[in-house]
């Protein structure tokens, strides 16, 4: 995917079903006109239904974000939401809570959000710019965190957000669109053209890993210090077991675009793909099985809620809430099946 070919963000358009790269729209300006960087989101009835494009599960509430600046939280499972007026129209891509109360926001024309409370209010943090799209967020502790996102472009920072360093990886202005931490504190890239890089938490340096694959990848799950997953389009999923050294091809047989994972508190996986259909996987990623869910469609973001272990699915028609155990029987049904 040639990076002059680019549009909006990975998750917003993976969310309409767009998988032919020759359909991504130039990023200039005229993409955020429709909604400025700087003016306040407006409360919309419809927004639970909206294109969501990522959500994050603090201990009593749902946090998710969407096109058009919307921010909306849940106490119940995603049976109601409750608009959160925020400092944009911009669309936000990413949502990061490091713990109960301090989260980030980002997305479009370099949009930093920040919350003390819960995401009951927002503070836009940055100078927006629209030339930068962010689409990933990590933070490890309060003050340290990275934004990944378009032309390859990564920001650190080690106060919160308050002020950024911008990094360089390699000479082309490849898109980032995942960034992952280890349990070891290493830090794994994933994006445009295969490309993966890895932090070294203890040689304190970046480098380039070998790739598997060509394509975009658009995710990464990382099971333990040494084993990890990433995933992106036509249906490519990998797994290595010696931290990014190397690669095994894990057959999903589809050719749908694998655009969010994560492991849940069984310690199952579960990937998920723009279309309707879901993967899980008993063994640790080396096997997986799809699993008929009806009404998922369109999912860019995972979450699990720890209290009552729903799972949680936002893409372009809001948030679908699924039992946990729901899910884990019909993987169940389906390794049976296959014996």
């Amino acid at each position: 995917m040639s990076s002059e070919i680019f549009a909006y963000t990975k998750r917003q358009l993976l969310s309409f079903g767009c998988c032919l790269v020759g359909i991504l729209l130039p990023l200039h300006y005229s993409a955020f006109a429709a909604s400025p960087a700087t003016e306040r989101s407006e409360r919309m009835r419809l927004s639970p239904k909206s294109l969501l494009q990522d959500i994050a599960v603090l201990e009593y509430e749902i946090v998710v974000v969407g096109e058009r600046g919307h921010i909306l939280k849940s106490k119940d499972e995603g049976t109601s939401w409750r608009q959160i007026i925020a400092p944009t129209r911009a669309s936000l891509t990413s949502v990061f809570f490091v713990d109960n109360r301090h989260g980030w926001a980002t997305g479009h024309s370099g949009v930093i959000l920040m919350s003390s409370d819960s995401g009951d209010s927002w503070t836009l943090v940055s100078d927006p710019d629209p030339e930068i799209s962010y689409f990933d967020i990590l933070f490890v502790d309060e003050q340290n965190g990275y934004f990944v996102g378009a032309y390859g472009e990564i920001a650190k920072t080690t106060d919160g957000a308050k002020s950024l360093e911008k990094l360089r990886m390699g000479e082309e202005e490849l898109h980032f669109y995942a960034i992952e931490q280890s349990p070891n504190g290493n830090l794994f890239l994933a994006g445009e053209r295969g490309q993966i890089f890895k932090w070294s938490n203890q040689d304190r340096e970046w480098s380039k890993l070998h790739s598997p694959y060509e394509g975009s990848l658009f995710g990464l799950i990382c099971l333990d210090d040494e084993n990890l997953l990433t995933f992106g389009l036509r249906g490519h999923l990998f797994r290595s077991a010696n931290a990014g050294n190397s690669w095994e091809k894990i057959e999903l047989h589809t050719e749908a675009i694998i655009t969010a994972g994560i492991r849940l508190s069984s310690g199952n996986l579960l990937i998920a793909s723009v279309t309707d259909q879901i993967f899980m996987s008993s063994d640790e990623g080396h096997t997986f099985y799809k699993i008929e869910q009806p009404g998922i469609d369109g999912t860019v973001g995972i979450a699990e809620t720890a209290s009552t272990h729903t799972v949680l699915f936002c893409g372009r028609h809001g948030v679908l809430s699924v039992a946990t155990n729901l899910l884990e029987a019909s993987l169940m049904k389906a390794e049976s099946a296959n014996e």
